[in-house]
This record gives structure tokens, sequence and C-alpha cells, in this order.
């Protein structure tokens, strides 16, 4: 029997290799598929709205030929499966938001979303992502595996992560959406995730969405891989047989 189809889509200033940690071991289960999303890791430019993200994300499915895959998304990558949870429902079979929220920017949000565009224009995208990255782990966290992260953000265009944080400042509350969805989902929080709240991120009422936590801060699938798969393992995997 074939494996059900797994998408993950990375978060902002991320690439395919956020989830290098994980990929290995979710294949056991799945047909697994990391996405580089446009502006990211050396792809062109792309919208500049969550709902044309996510509009992308399913034209490249289709064109891949991907029958109602299980779409995961990180951060950034959770705004946009929210986006495809309203407008595409029926061409999914699962959805996770990990480490994100279906909740729109507040006020204050918003206004540090055009600092960092100012931000990135004027000090381009390295030393942009040099001070963003690191806050993104928990304390204690390997060097090296920040230092890689690091790396995978340089990847990023200017124009890139200028279209990013206007999609993020931008976006709808979709918490009502995910409230009401009859697609099954998985929402995973960070217990040390200071850019997440655990209210935030399970703001969504709704029985078909199982609700879990990992001892990690903002990047799990980092941090704590195995809590992670064994999260997506545990959700899907009976959902799914």
């Amino acid at each position: 029997m074939s494996k059900q189809p797994l998408v993950l889509l990375h978060g902002f200033a991320g690439g395919t290799d956020y989830f290098s940690r994980v990929e290995a071991r979710l294949r056991l289960s799945f047909d697994v598929l990391v996405l580089a999303l446009p502006g990211h890791e050396g792809q062109s430019v792309g919208p500049d709205t969550i709902e044309g993200f996510a509009s992308w994300v399913m034209d490249d499915l289709e064109r891949r030929g991907i029958e109602r895959p299980i779409l995961i998304g990180h951060s950034f990558g959770g705004y946009i499966v929210s986006s495809i949870v309203e407008t595409y429902s029926e061409k999914i079979s699962g959805f996770g938001l990990v480490y994100s929220t279906a909740k729109a920017d507040t006020d204050d949000a918003k206004q540090k979303r055009n600092q960092n565009i100012s931000r990135v224009q004027e000090i381009g995208v390295r030393e942009f992502v040099d001070g963003l990255v690191p806050g993104l782990f928990a304390k204690g966290t390997d060097a090296m595996i920040v230092s890689e992260a690091k790396e995978i953000g340089y990847m990023m265009t200017v124009e890139g992560a200028i279209r990013a944080l206007t999609a993020m400042r931008d976006r709808r509350d979709l918490t009502p959406v995910l409230s009401r969805t009859s697609v099954p989902g998985v929402i995973i929080h960070g217990e040390k995730d200071p850019l997440i709240s655990e209210d935030s991120a399970f703001a969504p009422q709704n029985e078909r969405i199982i609700k879990r936590s990992t001892d990690s801060s903002h990047m799990g699938m980092l941090e704590t891989p195995d809590a992670f798969c064994e999260i997506l393992e545990e959700v899907f995997s009976e959902e799914h047989a």
C-alpha cells in the first residue's frame, strides 16, 4: 500500500533543511515532500500575501501530481497552511500548524513587521538573519544547529524577506476557519517558545484538531526531533491508515 503524502513547509528565513532531523524518520511512515517557499533557499521571489503563497503551494503540488496530502507548516508555513484549509480543504486530507498560530498579528506585531522590513532593507539578509535566528532556539541549544539555521536563512533574498514579512503582517485571523473545519489536524506548541503563546497556538476549538506540546522553543523539529515525529505519527498514522 502506498504511503500517505506528507508535505512540509518551512518558516520565515527557513528552508528545506529545517526538517533535516525529522525527514528520514518521517519517510518510514509517509511519502515526504519538503518544499522551499518562494524567496527562500534560492527560489524566485513570489507572492506578498498569505493567500498568494497558499495558491503557489497548491499549484506546485498539482504540477507534481500530489493528491490529498497532509500539509504541515512551521511558523510562517503554518499561516500558509491555515489559508489552504480555508480555500482548498477538499484537496487535502490533513494539516498541522507547528510552532505557529491561526491568529492575525496584533497591532504591536504589525509594527514590528514594519520595523523588520525597514531593517532588512537597511542591513541586508545576512546581518538580519544573524539577529533573528538565535532567538528562535531555546537556551542551551547546540551552537552547530543554530549556525546551520543561520546558513539556511542566508539564502533568502531581500525582496523575498520583504514579501514574506508583508504577507505575515497583513494576514487575517483564521481561527474561526480552523474551529469549524472537518479536516483532521494537529497543532504543536513549543513550551519554551517566546514567539507563539500556548493560548495563541491552541486558539482553534475543534475536536478534529489534536493539540500537543514539545519541550522546545520555536524550532522543535530541530530541537526535539523525536518528539516532533512521534506526534505526527500518533495523529496521522491511525487517521490515514
